[in-house]
């Protein structure tokens, strides 16, 4: 095998390798469309390569013609994928210049294939042979130019003058990040395809007697950015690993937060119990103390211990499952309990607060993928936001309702909360959701924002509706469908659509 053809070769083999971990990094960050780009460009790189190898190895002019041919393509490719590339990692660039220069590129490979040999020439008369490294390579000899290689050099003009006002703009911008990349670009990008444009025009035009070759300019500028590009992806995960510990610490002091509000509630619900034991414990001792001890009483008293046992144990695992920090665990989970758990949270809070908490959820509900705990914090939060934003309605006006239903065309379950509270003003629909933004005097703003963090982790959506005319805040968010169907659950909460679960003053109706 001759040097050209192993250089040629490891250039191409080099390119893929590069657009494979280019194409690696996308598919873990799809919002990194920069990284995308250069995977396009490294295929294209290789591409080209191999039609260079094509042309230098031409025994005839047609054969010459046809490689060029299909040279075309490739090279418009990969200055497309660069103009991308820059647009996306600097995006300082004109749109409209940009548009144009993919639209001049386009209108240029669609003629090449119109016409015969190819865009460049009307014809090639001839080739001569030229030595590089050593071998003998195919160089174009006599050939006709067409009047409109003119256009082709205007595109090419066009994408100097777009990459220039790209790395400007990023200079202009004074951040320091900015002018690196802008930096880079202009060493990585400009400064070789200025080189390539005019040693590719100078040999269509015949001032110079070499072989056609772009590929040590692209793969150089391949080289560069997905160097610069990998530098800051690990910077850019590590920046995401301390950001996900911060959210981490914030969700905990949410949660903390929220359980703080609920102290004196969730102490009456332990009490309850607890008190209920105490009372059976004295009740098993007087049947002790009788000659015959009714044995069957005490039996029913035992039972009695060990569900108010069960229901104190309850509440408490609730309670250290949502102090506890932890990342989230991904698992197949049926709404309906997610749901049981929090009112049983809330249940207490509302009926001392004479607020109606509704449930209306759609039969036969699939299970979702989630993490129960912070789901849990979701709909806790948006619970206790609509318990203290009724508190301005008189008491048999205070409704709260939690509702889910299946969206099949979609693969989710939607669940709302909706309050009949004053609701949110259109102009602080899009405020709401800001970290530290509050409308509470005792608020600290972190609540909203961390629940959507946590819906978007799920790969849901979260969002609140605008103006309404029945009043009240109304937010929902969609969860993805787990593989299976979740079975009917049978709670003491769902047991009809329509079923009241807290009551006005504690009174069912």
């Amino acid at each position: 095998m001759q040097i050209v053809t192993i250089l040629w070769s490891t250039g191409a083999a080099a390119a893929l390798t590069l657009a494979a971990v280019c194409g690696l990094v996308w598919l873990i960050e799809r919002r990194d469309l920069a990284s995308a780009m250069l995977c396009v460009l490294g295929v294209a790189t290789a591409a080209s390569g191999y039609g260079e190898l094509g042309m230098m190895h031409s025994a005839t002019p047609a054969e010459f013609g046809e490689w060029l041919r299909w040279y075309y393509p490739w090279v418009s490719l990969a200055l497309v994928a660069m103009l991308l590339f820059v647009h996306f990692y600097l995006g300082t660039g004109r749109l409209w210049l940009l548009c144009a220069i993919i639209f001049a590129r386009s209108v240029v490979v669609l003629v090449n294939f119109s016409v015969q040999p190819n865009f460049g020439f009307s014809s090639i008369v001839s080739l001569s042979s030229v030595s590089l490294f050593g071998e003998q390579v195919s160089v174009i000899g006599v050939a006709v130019l067409r009047e409109w290689q003119w256009f082709a050099v205007a595109s090419l003009v066009l994408l100097m003058a777009y990459l220039v006002d790209a790395v400007v703009r990023g200079w202009l911008n004074g951040k320091t990040d900015t002018r690196r990349k802008a930096t880079a670009v202009s060493l990585g990008i400009a400064l070789p395809m200025l080189c390539t444009i005019l040693y590719t025009q100078f040999i269509a035009f015949g001032v110079l007697n070499l072989p056609v070759s772009n590929l040590p300019w692209f793969l150089g500028a391949l080289l560069l950015m997905a160097t610069g590009l990998g530098r800051d992806f690990i910077l850019s995960s590590r920046d995401r690993l301390e950001l996900a510990e911060l959210r981490a610490q914030l969700a905990q002091v949410a949660r903390v937060s929220v359980m703080g509000q609920l102290a004196s509630t969730l102490a009456h619900e332990l009490t309850q119990p607890l008190a209920a034991t105490a009372a059976n414990v004295e009740a098993g001792r007087a049947q002790l103390k009788r000659e015959k001890p009714d044995l069957e009483e005490l039996d029913s008293i035992l039972e009695d211990i060990g569900r108010d046992d069960h229901r104190a144990s309850e509440i408490i695992d609730r309670m250290r499952q949502l102090f506890k920090r932890r990342s989230i665990e991904m698992q197949p989970l049926s709404v309906e309990d997610v749901v049981h758990d929090v009112v049983s949270l809330v249940r207490q809070e509302a009926t001392s607060k004479h607020v109606a908490v509704r449930l209306f959820m759609e039969p036969g509900l699939p299970l979702v993928l989630g993490d129960r705990v912070h789901l849990s914090q979701v709909l806790l939060n948006l619970l206790m936001n609509s318990i203290h934003a009724v508190q301005s309605r008189p008491p048999d006006a205070r409704r709260i309702s939690v509702e889910a239903r299946a969206n099949d065309a979609e693969g989710e379950v939607e669940v709302t909360v909706r309050d009949s509270g004053p609701g949110i003003p259109d102009s602080l629909v899009d405020e709401v959701f800001k970290p530290f933004f509050t409308t509470k005097s005792e608020g600290i703003g972190i609540g909203l924002a961390l629940s959507r963090t946590i819906i978007e982790a799920h790969g849901g959506r979260m969002w609140t509706d605008r103006g309404t005319q029945q009043g009240g805040a109304i937010f929902r968010f969609t969860l993805r469908r787990a593989a299976k169907r979740a079975v009917n659950v049978e709670t003491d909460f769902i047991s009809d659509k329509n079923k009241l679960l807290v009551a006005n003053s504690g009174h069912a109706t």
